[in-house]
């Protein structure tokens, strides 16, 4: 509960920043959603032309592409504090967390919430529903099992654990280097592959989004559960795969940490 009321106090000093430069918010959150409308509008012209992308019709790509905002814009949402961590590290106001009463690394990741992604998440996820929804009457059939509900709600928060843990890397990069751009835009262009189902790229690159820089595991995969196309080995392997990057940030933020100088030395 701490916790909770220090990110809800965060919260609202976000929100008050952005209301206080509406018009630039305003045209940062139209950009957001006009990007959205027309990479679905490229997904409608590609299959005005084929029937299917790789075996996927153009509803299960639909799911591929919107659980990919999904799990893009909640991260954004909740760990966009980490974009700020180099101008913090400048500042000096990392020195400032470091000798506050609460975990330093939440105090990073979650000091700014960006409330431009809650206005695109609810169209997201009423889209997504609608598809979801839409998947399920196909060939015949009347209704998605259950399971595969609960399977893909359960990737889709195993892929924000993998998140959270690429930006954990990428802070803890900041701390030993105060760098931070070129890392996190690495990132952002590796997650944007997750637009389209893995299965479109060959072996090496399919095997480099599986294992390396999961963002298969993040995206993909609910996809493929909800669809009945994910066998359980893979279930397991998504698992393992954030609970062990998970892992290996946390020692590697505490790695950083230990050797941080402050910004004064």
């Amino acid at each position: 509960m701490k916790y909770f009321r220090i990110w809800g106090r965060l919260a609202i000093m976000s929100f008050m920043v952005q209301a206080e430069s509406f018009i630039s918010s305003f045209g940062y959150l139209l950009g957001k959603l006009v990007r959205i409308g027309f990479f679905l509008f490229f997904l409608f012209s590609i299959f005005k032309h084929t029937d299917a992308l790789v075996g996927y019709s153009l509803q299960e790509v639909a799911l591929f592409f919107l659980t990919f905002n999904i799990v893009d814009i909640l991260a954004q949402l909740f760990f966009r504090g980490i974009y700020g961590v180099r101008s913090l590290i400048r500042e000096g106001d990392f020195d400032y967390f470091l000798i506050q009463p609460t975990n330093v690394l939440f105090r990073v990741a979650f000091h700014t919430v960006d409330f431009l992604d809650v206005v695109t998440i609810v169209p997201v996820f009423t889209i997504t529903f609608y598809v979801m929804r839409h998947i399920g009457g196909l060939g015949g059939q009347t209704a998605v099992p259950t399971i595969r509900w609960f399977l893909y709600g359960l990737l889709t928060l195993n892929g924000l654990v993998i998140a959270f843990a690429i930006h954990i890397a990428v802070a803890s990069l900041a701390v030993l280097t105060q760098e931070l751009e070129n890392t996190i835009w690495i990132y952002r262009d590796l997650m944007t592959l997750g637009r389209f189902p893995s299965d479109i790229y060959d072996s090496p690159m399919r095997g480099i989004l599986t294992f390396i820089v999961p963002v298969a595991v993040m995206v993909s995969f609910p996809a493929k559960a909800f669809l009945g196309k994910l066998a359980p080995l893979w279930l397991f392997h998504a698992l393992a795969m954030a609970t062990t990057s998970l892992a290996l940030s946390l020692l590697f933020w505490r790695f950083a940490t230990r050797r941080y100088t402050s910004v004064s030395s």
